[in-house]
């Protein structure tokens, strides 16, 4: 989660304050709906609000564990926009990029909901969230070869520029 004070905010690409405490209730329903525990990292610069936000919302659980040990623990990344949708695709975890608000997209994603073995998907509709889910724990040969770049910085710019230019 890429929740910031007022002072580091910039409108374009951040999840509000009141978007993010929005996102915990939905996820604190929906996990107890599914009867699943949501794993939740704040942002650092939110760490000591963890024990507040665990007392808030029951169903999910706050962390501020290292990345390299959730990945192993995880099936799926859900984010608005943070640099840890990178991360979770460079650990082949796959992720769903979550926009109820539809006003941004972080980067380029799968928008149907049921297409297999994406590595991202954009859901903007509540409606599509579980069923997003159901198809990343259907998928058996999930394709993270666009988002992972294993040459030299230069190649790996220059791939990436085509893919944009395109």
């Amino acid at each position: 989660v890429t929740i910031k004070d007022f002072h580091n905010m910039q409108f374009y690409g951040v999840e509000t304050f009141y978007e993010f405490v929005d996102n915990l209730k939905f996820l604190n329903k929906f996990s107890k709906k599914i009867n699943k525990k949501i794993i939740v990292k704040p942002h650092p610069q939110e760490f000591d609000s963890i024990i507040y936000l665990q007392d808030q919302f029951k169903n999910l659980i706050f962390t501020n564990e290292k990345n390299s040990r959730l990945f192993k623990k995880i099936i799926l990344t859900i984010s608005f926009s943070s640099t840890i949708i990178e991360d979770s695709l460079y650990s082949k975890v796959p992720v769903i990029l979550f926009d109820r608000w539809k006003r941004y997209q972080h980067c380029h994603a799968e928008k149907d909901p049921s297409k297999k073995n994406s590595a991202i998907y954009y859901i903007d509709e509540e409606s599509n969230f579980q069923k997003c889910i159901n198809t990343i724990l259907d998928s058996d040969q999930i394709d993270f070869s666009n988002f992972i770049f294993s040459q030299d910085s230069k190649n790996n710019l220059d791939k990436t520029l085509r893919t944009f230019l395109n």
